[in-house]
This record gives C-alpha cells, sequence and structure tokens, in this order.
C-alpha cells in the first residue's frame, strides 16, 4: 500500500473529482457482445461509495433475479446495480466456457474482531470473534468481473502496442501448474481469458502502478508508446520490478497467514472448542469446516479429497502456532466424498499448505554479552 497521504489524494472519494484511468466498455444491450473499449485518463466525478458491509443484505441474487423482470427504480442504484449483475454473470459464463469447468468458490473469507477496550495494539490476550462472509455474492461477482474485464483488456492493450507490462500466467489447470509473473501477455487458463495484467489497485499495489504508468504512456503516446514508455521491452528494471514484488507478496502472504493462524487458534483455545469438522484435501492435510485453518491430522492419510471427517485437536503451540489432531471419526461415504472434491474451491491449495504450521523460528544464540558484563570482564 502506498503512503497513506498518496493514498488521499487519489482514492475515489465520494464528492470530489479524481484521477482516474478510466475504460469505457461499449456492448450491445441485448446480447452483451463487447463491441469497442476505450482507456482514457481523466477526471471522474465520484458520486457514491457502495460499500458492501452495508449493501450485502439488500442487494442479494433473489433481488437480482426479481429484478430481472421487474425493475426496481425505488431503490437507490438498483437499476445500474441489476445490468451490472447481468453482465458480471454473462462475463462469468463466458470465461468458464474458455477455462472447461465451473469456477467454485465454495469457501467464505473469515472476519477477525478482537475485544480492545484500549483500543491499542493487540497485546494477544484480547477475547477473539470470528464471522463468516460467503465469497461470490452478487456484488463480489461485479466487481470481480469488472477488475477482470479491465485488466484482461489492458493486457492485451499493451501487448498490441508491444509496450511491456507484468502480467499472471497459467499455462493450464493441470495439478501442479502455479500461476507465474512474467512480462508476457500469455492466457491465463485458471481464469480463462488471453492475458491478465494486474492494473485496477495502483495504490495497494506496485505491480498495477507500473502497468498504470505502462498504460498511461499508450493514452498519451498510441502506437509509439513502446518509445517513450517508461520501461522498454527487456528492460532488466522491469524484471527486477518483478522479482522484488514476488518476494513481497510472498512475505506478506506469510504474515497475513500467521497472524489469522494465531488468533484462530486463541479462539479455540477460548472457547474451549477440542474437536472440530475438517476436510481431507492432500496427504494428511485437512482444512477446518467453520474456521480458517489448516492442520495436519493422524489418520488422514490416504483419504479421498473431499472426505468429512471430525478431528480431534491435540495441544496448541502459540510459539510455532502449531496445532495436530486425530481423525476419530469419518462423517460421510465415498460417493459424497467425491461428490465434495468435485465442487472443490478454485483457490490455492499449495498456499494453504505452507500456513498449515508450523512456522519457522530462527534463534540467534551467539549474542554479545551485555555491556556490564564486557565491562566487568575488561576491569577484571
Amino acid at each position: 500500500m502506498l503512503p497513506d497521504d498518496i493514498v488521499q489524494n487519489y482514492t475515489l472519494q465520494e464528492g470530489r473529482n479524481c484521477p482516474a484511468l478510466s475504460l469505457y466498455v461499449t456492448l450491445d444491450e441485448a446480447t452483451l457482445e463487447i463491441k469497442e473499449t476505450l482507456t482514457r485518463l481523466e477526471l471522474v466525478p465520484i458520486a457514491s461509495n457502495l460499500r458492501h458491509d452495508q449493501l450485502d443484505t439488500t442487494f442479494t441474487e433473489a433481488f437480482f433475479e426479481a429484478a430481472q423482470s421487474a425493475p426496481r427504480p425505488d431503490v437507490q442504484w438498483g437499476v445500474e446495480l441489476t445490468f451490472l449483475h447481468r453482465l458480471a454473470r454473462h462475463l462469468k459464463a463466458q470465461r468458464e466456457i474458455v477455462r472447461g469447468k465451473p469456477e467454485n468458490f465454495n469457501r467464505p473469507d473469515y472476519n477477525f474482531k478482537l475485544d480492545n477496550p484500549t483500543g491499542g495494539e493487540p497485546l494477544g490476550h484480547e477475547t477473539v470473534s470470528i464471522s463468516t462472509r460467503q465469497r461470490g455474492a452478487p456484488l463480489d461477482l461485479i466487481v470481480a468481473e469488472a477488475m477482470i474485464l479491465a485488466n484482461s483488456t489492458w493486457g492485451q492493450w499493451l501487448a498490441e502496442y508491444g509496450v511491456p507490462g507484468i502480467y499472471r500466467s497459467q499455462a493450464s489447470m493441470a495439478p501442479g501448474v502455479k500461476v507465474r509473473m512474467g512480462t508476457k501477455a500469455l492466457p491465463h487458463a485458471g481464469m480463462g481469458v488471453k492475458s491478465y495484467a494486474w492494473c485496477t489497485s495502483p495504490l495497494r499495489r506496485y505491480t498495477d502502478l507500473v502497468n498504470q504508468w505502462q498504460l498511461i504512456a499508450c493514452v498519451k503516446n498510441g502506437r509509439t508508446a513502446a518509445l517513450v514508455a517508461p520501461f522498454k521491452p527487456k528492460d532488466v528494471d522491469l524484471f527486477s520490478v518483478i522479482s522484488c514484488f514476488d518476494a513481497a507478496y510472498s512475505a506478506y502472504n506469510g504474515f497475513q497467514s500467521g497472524i489469522e493462524r494465531y488468533w484462530t487458534l486463541k479462539y479455540l483455545e477460548q472457547n474451549g472448542i477440542t474437536e472440530l469438522t475438517a476436510t481431507s484435501f492432500k496427504d494428511n492435510l485437512v482444512r477446518a469446516d467453520d474456521f480458517p485453518l489448516v492442520l495436519g491430522a493422524m489418520g488422514a492419510m490416504g483419504l479421498p479429497r473431499g472426505a468429512r471427517v471430525r478431528v480431534k485437536l491435540g495441544e496448541i503451540d502459540e510459539i510455532t502456532l502449531d496445532v495436530f489432531g486425530t481423525v476419530i471419526e469419518r462423517l460421510d461415504t465415498e460417493a459424497e466424498a467425491a461428490s465434495s472434491a468435485a465442487q472443490t474451491d478454485d483457490s490455492d491449495d499449495g498456499e494453504e499448505e505452507l500456513s498449515a504450521g508450523p512456522i519457522s523460528i530462527a534463534v540467534d544464540v551467539s549474542e554479545p554479552a551485555p555491556e556490564s558484563a564486557t565491562a566487568s570482564a575488561v576491569a577484571g
């Protein structure tokens, strides 16, 4: 994230004109076929900031289903969001044709809240509450598909003008094929797009800021943009940006996983939870059904992916953030497990495996002696 004073100057704050790189998309209203796209560098008047926490209960699947046949002009932004929801569902369906199977996001997002009356930094003994928010909610879908459309469109545009950018690509959806970062506009099989360049979050990701610098050169210079863009083809500085960002991004993800794991373990401890239901997904690893927790469990090895089990928890180690469990009961049949595996969430299990604990701790055992001890030794 950029420094706060910069964020405040550029964030899309309600009631003011904000500088933005805008993508305009011309559609056939009946078929939703994209006819034309146009990118502009401009000031955008922000009429309203719409927030998930305030609107999720209004703009539900039921609302949009009803609004397709009976529009709701009485609900503020109801007509506009109904059209955007229809468009988002169309875009998602088109991507799923390319990727060859539906996207599944059946695990919720977890929100943590600490009871900290002082309002200061957490000390570790605060009472923890964990709430859930289902991913793939209608407003999530609108935002996600708009971002994917912008990022894939702009990625193709950079490639068309011969301007390098920072891309995320995936050669196929075969097991073990990971998402890579690079400077070429290669297909992203997992998303079902020809290319995908992070561009839409320049205030919180440096890669997006770099790509926007390249896009701004395209807006200003057209086909000659490659001659004046900040980064030229095969620019070693661009590869350096990718390398540094990849390392920082992994470090931040690891830090975030560690924090969430710590407070999850504290929640289990505070509520006296010694058993939980979980789903097997790899080797001896299981994922808790009701908490953001991945752990190893004795007896899980050999279980099919998607098998549901009851796990008895062992002792929690708050230093290494480690906890181990033992499978004490199988809760489903082989057929049910196969059905569950077929609907597996598309999240990357590789990242979750890294957060399964324990964490690594490095201790420097060659600390220098305290100054007072050194002084005494010299005086002696």
